[in-house]
């Protein structure tokens, strides 16, 4: 039976069980060496023998690797935790991931069953090739996080066992130091922790007993956007979209202001055969929060009816837009620059849509979930946004102008009473004593 046993003035053991071979040592004691063995074997024993080697023989960057193997082909974000793995594996001089996209030989299916990415590993280059004109860029890049680079190669070449907590922590500070986005700095610590949680749960890890990757100094997170497009701003833009050589552009952020969709829905995963013309409806087979139907108004038929002239043939398994992410992106950032509408971003059109929506509909929640796809009431109200400005505005009676409203909104030629009258308006009847004393403030 193992025992520990003294190496200069720390203790150690070595233990062989289910054919793996731990060591382990910086024990102050004998009695906490044996006290880390007995508690070792005991949950060794326990839970079974674990998969690919275990965590004492697997280093951080070896089970991110094996992760996206396994994980990243069901992930519909995969690209972006690619990017931050590969950053491991580099450092750790291993195969890195690329992603490709599957065939999708089935009608009607932008993707075949749940698979949405076709990983494999690839030789990591000897040098990446930097695109003319970006070496000053990249090399002030590189020596922007050259500590952070520093905590990812000792943390990628550390086995799994081993990691603790501050390691992570050091990561996280050094991120922060040199000036990372608080969302970035998020991101990467949640694939740390989704992957202690995935060795835990489906290799049956034993170590680390706690995820490292948790209960950590995290910055915060404030990126809540409350920009709305105005009708003023949209008819500027779409007298610079008539410059646009790509057709698809105009009618796309047309589709988008009217449903509120997120681009990727509208692009990637709206074909003909979902679109239902007696229902009003566009089927959404693989949305961001699963399938769903998007109701479509007047206005929003309108423009479909507009795409299928244009598309001449309504194929069911042809894209309603087929254009790209980065086309539309480009377009919609040049037609801003050309119309002078500044600090206007694409996805604040899903922003502007959902306002809108809740003006229309006074602000009727579970309505308004339907439109914009939302799960919960604290997703959809990140999208609503009402300003001081338009509280003003309703307390006091002021009419809402068309150039100033959310775009798309039509202001009504009568605007019904929003707000009963706070005091008496008839001049016959006496003022209350406050409101006596404010006028006199006032005057």
């Amino acid at each position: 039976m193992a025992k520990p046993y003294q190496e200069g003035e720390l203790w150690s053991f070595r233990l062989r069980i289910k054919r793996q071979d731990i060591y382990r040592t910086g024990f102050a004691s004998e009695s906490l060496a044996t006290k880390a063995l007995d508690a070792l074997r005991h949950s060794l024993e326990a839970e079974g023998k674990p998969a690919h080697g275990g965590p004492w023989r697997t280093t951080l960057a070896q089970a991110l690797q094996t992760y996206a193997v396994e994980r990243l082909p069901m992930l519909k974000g995969a690209e972006k935790d690619a990017h931050r793995i590969n950053r491991y594996l580099r450092a750790a001089g291993l195969d890195v991931i690329r992603l490709q996209r599957p065939d999708n030989p089935v009608a009607g299916e932008a993707r075949q069953g749940p698979v949405y990415w076709i990983v494999s590993l690839v030789p990591a280059p000897a040098k990446r090739k930097i695109p003319q004109g970006l070496s000053g860029h990249r090399n002030a890049q590189a020596t922007r996080t050259r500590d952070s680079d520093k905590q990812r190669r000792t943390l990628a070449q550390t086995s799994v066992a081993e990691i603790e907590p501050y390691q992570i922590q050091t990561l996280i500070d050094a991120m922060c130091h040199e000036g990372s986005r608080a969302a970035t700095v998020g991101l990467e610590r949640a694939l740390l922790r989704r992957l202690f949680n995935y060795a835990r749960r489906s290799w049956n890890w034993p170590q680390p007993t706690r995820n490292p990757a948790t209960h950590l100094t995290l910055p915060k997170i404030d990126n809540a956007r409350d920009k709305i497009l105005t009708n003023g701003e949209w008819k500027k833009i779409c007298v610079a979209l008539k410059d646009c050589l790509n057709p698809w552009v105009a009618p796309a952020l047309s589709l988008l202001l009217q449903t509120a969709m997120r681009s990727s829905e509208a692009l990637l995963r709206a074909t003909w055969a979902d679109f239902d013309v007696d229902r009003c409806i566009l089927h959404l087979r693989d949305a961001k929060a699963g399938a769903r139907n998007v109701p479509l108004n007047p206005a929003g038929m309108e423009v479909i009816q507009q795409l299928a002239q244009r598309a001449g043939s309504m194929d069911p398994a042809a894209q309603i837009l087929p254009t790209t992410y980065e086309a539309l992106k480009a377009a919609w950032n040049r037609a801003c620059a050309r119309a002078g509408v500044e600090g206007v971003l694409l996805h604040d059109l899903r922003h502007t849509s959902a306002t809108r929506f809740s003006l229309e509909l006074n602000g009727n929640m579970p309505v308004l979930k339907v439109i914009t796809g939302h799960k919960t009431d604290s997703q959809l109200l990140r999208y609503i946004n009402i300003s001081a400005d338009d509280v003003v505005r309703l307390l006091h009676g002021r009419p809402l102008s068309e150039d100033s409203a959310p775009a798309g909104y039509v202001v009504p030629a009568t605007p019904p009473d929003t707000l009963p009258p706070a005091i008496a308006t008839d001049p016959r009847e006496p003022l209350p004593a406050n409101v006596l004393r404010f006028e006199r403030r006032l005057a």
